[in-house]
């Protein structure tokens, strides 16, 4: 979480969302509150409901909350990668030897194992929970439309440099039918909220 206080924003790292990339470009704008890195990936939920009114009142002002959503296939398949590099190996949550099916139904499952423990972009951005959603979703697809958002509010030009990517794959990763079908109606939500985002490549909840 960055706190912007001249823009009188609030930036929440959606994981695997280029966050990295997006904190570099605002550290010298920004104030990383002082809690500890278990806060580093806080939803909305956890902001609106234990830091909301104690941001708000160090700014003397309301802020407005600001996140990147990634369509939802690929979400899954950058963290099936990421947990496949070399520093992983032996780890309990390493994909590595595991197929993408293997990993989408150890994600469905009841209990998913450690290799498939990874969050809803849904829940992250206050949909699933008492909310209210992050109020200015971009679509990680055009994150030159955040750059754009976040240099007007701050009156100066930024430049997103990437950086710690998951590894490069030229092709989609193939999950059998019935495993697709169960994939997208679990994550329903999650689906009909991006294709939202993706419209317009911003979605703003409430104004």
């Amino acid at each position: 979480m960055l706190v912007l206080k001249e823009a009188g924003l609030v930036y929440l790292a959606n994981p695997k969302t280029a966050t990295q990339a997006v904190r570099a470009m605002l550290a010298p704008h920004a104030k990383a509150a002082s809690f500890g890195m278990e806060a580093r990936h806080m939803n909305a939920f956890g902001f609106h409901k234990n830091w909301r009114a104690k941001v708000e009142a160090r700014l003397g002002r309301p802020v407005e909350t600001v996140a990147v959503m990634r369509e939802p296939r690929s979400h899954m398949e950058s963290w099936f990668r990421y947990r496949q590099r070399a520093e992983l190996a032996g780890h309990e949550n390493s994909t590595a030897g595991l197929s993408f099916a293997d990993f989408v139904r150890g994600r469905l499952a009841k209990a998913p194992p450690a290799f498939a423990q990874v969050g809803r972009q849904d829940r992250f951005l206050g949909f699933l929970d008492a909310g209210p959603p992050v109020m200015h979703i971009f679509d990680y697809a055009r994150l030159d439309l955040l750059v754009s958002f976040l240099s007007d509010r701050l009156g100066t030009d930024l430049v997103l440099q990437r950086r710690n990517e998951s590894p490069a794959a030229a092709d989609r990763l193939d999950l059998p039918k019935g495993l697709e079908d169960r994939y997208r109606k679990a994550h329903a939500t999650e689906f009909a909220i991006y294709e939202r985002v993706a419209e317009a490549g911003v979605l703003v909840t409430r104004v």
